[in-house]
């Protein structure tokens, strides 16, 4: 089984965090400054190919098919062959695969070079999320989850504004950079990332994950924040794009969000630990869909970049608080597909939310899509909120096992 460190991680400095934290915290900030690729798919689609909005979104649902399923397969893998192992394969699958996408010349290879892509994007992300919960101290894992968020925010600072700039005038330089930020992170892991330990097997990832209907219920709620999140890849350029904006504009407004995280998470972060994650996390949950309902009123760059501004703060709540809880209620051996399966709704969201607000745009327009975000965010919480007593009775049960007297094999 693996060990999950309980030894006092000091409260205070973030330098007090374990040394392996921070090799994954800069490798992820390397990688995210290189991610280029999926935030301008929709705008490569369209500008590189003319495809039709409800193209553009069947195409970008691929990528999501692929992303559902490859969080789950990245969670199996790093529980059983290793996080270090899974980490470094993660990356190089990525790298490879997204060099897949600019070779495609018909409209069915490139969304299955895109589908392909999906299922190698998230390989690595349960390996990282279990180094965390398995070397830092519980009370310190929102703190550390949140400064994880917040590596990937400074990234996609670099990213939101390199890509945009990128766009305008090669694509080819999204998938090389993109390329090239993967590498990088596999070989700091190649590097500095220790051997991994030999671990138990269990049997199926299935008997355990969707038997816990605490678990199920957390990812149902973070998925639909997902698909709100989603918009921002999405729909939100088509609409920005039918307004007369152009690929700069889409990418400066983007750009709002690392920022507003860069800037605000260092202030929010110890305010939120210390309230309850659970409604931390509904509260985050029903703010991101606020922020995107008032999306609908905006029609210009500076009402477009309070929009997200406003959905950036319930993001930042979630990315802190919801992988904290579900490492507080995954088995020790487990954390890869526990994180594997939480982190599989942003895949599903990837599926399921280009395709529906693509639907939505062009049959509907652009209002009742907004709307119908505000009303999921509302139900998100919703379901949050409903599990408090069921949280109440894990911890408590936790609590309990966590002080039974070890008995001897």
């Amino acid at each position: 089984m693996v060990k999950v460190v309980r030894a006092a991680v000091a409260r205070g400095p973030v330098g007090k965090l374990p040394r392996l934290f921070w090799v994954l915290w800069s490798g992820t900030l390397i990688n995210r400054a290189g991610y280029v690729v999926q935030p301008f798919l929709a705008i490569y689609l369209s500008g590189r190919w003319q495809l039709s909005p409800v193209l553009i979104g069947t195409v970008i649902s691929t990528f999501g098919a692929g992303a559902m399923l490859s969080p789950i397969l990245g969670g199996q893998l790093a529980d059983r062959v290793g996080r270090r192992r899974m980490l470094i394969a993660g990356m190089l699958a990525s790298a490879g695969t997204m060099l897949l996408i600019p070779f495609a010349t018909h409209v069915v290879a490139i969304a299955l070079a895109v589908g392909v892509y999906g299922l190698a994007v998230d390989l690595y992300r349960p390996a990282v999320s279990a180094l965390v919960a398995d070397t830092v101290a519980p009370a310190d894992r929102s703190r550390a989850f949140g400064l994880l968020y917040w590596a990937v925010n400074l990234g996609t600072a670099v990213a939101g504004v390199a890509g945009g700039w990128l766009a305008t005038r090669s694509f080819w330089l999204l998938f090389a950079i993109n390329a090239v930020a993967c590498l990088s992170f596999a070989t700091i892991a190649a590097r500095l990332v220790p051997a991994d330990l030999p671990r138990p097997r269990r049997t199926t990832w299935t008997r355990f994950t969707m038997a816990d209907g605490l678990l199920v219920s957390l990812t149902l709620a973070f998925f639909l924040c997902a698909c709100l999140l989603v918009q921002a890849y999405v729909a939100l350029p088509i609409v920005m794009t039918g307004q007369g904006f152009d690929s700069s504009a889409y990418g400066l407004v983007l750009a709002v969000n690392p920022v507003v995280v860069v800037v605000l998470q260092p202030l929010l972060l110890r305010r939120l630990t210390a309230l309850p994650p659970l409604a931390v996390f509904a509260a985050a949950i029903a703010l991101t869909g606020a922020g995107f309902g008032l999306t609908g009123l905006a029609a210009t760059m500076p009402a477009y970049a309070a929009t997200v501004l406003v959905w950036t703060v319930g993001e930042i709540a979630v990315a802190a608080v919801g992988p904290a809880l579900v490492a507080e209620i995954a088995p020790p051996d487990m954390q890869g597909r526990y994180s594997g399966f939480f982190n599989a709704a942003y895949g599903a969201a990837s599926l399921a939310g280009p395709v529906s607000s693509s639907f939505v745009l062009q049959e509907h327009g652009a209002t009742a899509l907004w709307t119908a975000c505000l009303v999921t965010g509302a139900a998100g919480a919703g379901i949050a909120m409903a599990l408090a007593p069921a949280l109440r009775r894990r911890r408590l049960s936790l609590s309990v096992t966590e002080h039974a007297p070890e008995q001897e094999s």
